[in-house]
């Protein structure tokens, strides 16, 4: 064991050492940060792109199921008047 200076003097240049660590530490805390704000931008990005592709297929869909129904409703009214006009025939 040494004098109590060099302890002394090695216990502050641990000090020096673990304060740099603590430094590199929290600028990669920084880092990490700056980079999850930006990906949360590109997420949020990203879900309004796909809610509004979304909302495109909705409204083609929708217009489709329309003309659909109509089809149906026009070739069911086509069977009805034939089996009516085989009935009262």
């Amino acid at each position: 064991m040494g004098t109590l200076e060099e302890r002394v003097a090695y216990l502050e240049g641990r000090g020096e050492e673990h304060a740099a660590a603590i430094g590199e530490v929290r600028a990669d805390i920084r880092d990490v940060r700056a980079d999850v704000r930006d990906l949360r931008t590109e997420l949020r990005d990203f879900r309004v792109e796909v809610n509004r592709r979304f909302d495109q297929m909705d409204a083609k869909f929708a217009a489709k199921f329309t003309w659909m129904i109509g089809f149906q409703f026009a070739t069911l009214m086509a069977v009805i008047a034939a089996l009516l006009n085989v009935y009262f025939r």
